[in-house]
């Protein structure tokens, strides 16, 4: 079983949650973590599990317009530094141009302001109706991890619910395939 995770990030909060995630993969699963625009290149066929996070933006995934927003927001406020040049592709773009895989297991995940969801929208929803669309098979409920403010940082304790949540994922993803395993007849 291998497993990738592919993210988006432009404060660098998705991006240590993504890695979180892969530590706690790591326990069970190989893991490969991938930024949203180089995610293209790498082959599916390999993969048995597909995590993917994006920060929320206007209530779901980033599109090239809030990209520059918060392009425009790092120019205005210095502390608030860019983790990603919001010209290039993100999940949204990765998923639109994605072939289904056969056979491969996704799940979503996203940061989103620390307040309720009615508020701030989720892009994990947005990820996982994309993930569906591309017939990957769904583990779990997609998952949100909350930031302070727009630029960061993590709420305290996100980054080891995030390994916490990768174990459990993995989890997840072996027992299923163990349980799709058709058993072996004898001819006779």
């Amino acid at each position: 079983m291998r497993a990738l995770i592919v993210y988006e990030s432009m404060y660098g909060n998705t991006r240590h949650v993504a890695e979180a995630i892969a530590e706690g993969l790591r326990w069970s699963i190989p893991t490969e973590t991938v930024l949203a625009r180089h995610a293209t290149s790498v082959d599916l066929d390999d993969v048995d599990l597909v995590v993917v996070g994006a920060p929320t933006h206007a209530f779901g995934l980033s599109r090239p317009r809030t990209r520059d927003a918060a392009a425009l927001d790092g120019i205005k406020h210095p502390d608030h530094l860019l983790d990603a040049d919001p010209l290039n592709d993100g999940v949204r773009e990765w998923l639109h141009e994605l072939q289904p895989p056969v056979s491969c297991f996704g799940v979503a995940f996203d940061t989103r302001l620390e307040k309720p969801k009615l508020l701030t929208g989720s892009a994990s929803r947005a990820i996982q109706r994309g993930l569906r669309h591309k017939r990957f098979s769904t583990l779990a409920e997609p998952h949100s991890f909350r930031v302070m403010g727009i630029a960061g940082p993590l709420a305290p304790g996100e980054i080891e619910r995030a390994e916490q949540w990768g174990e459990a994922v993995a989890r997840m993803a072996i027992q299923s395939t163990t349980t799709k395993r058709t058993p072996v007849r004898d001819g006779g």
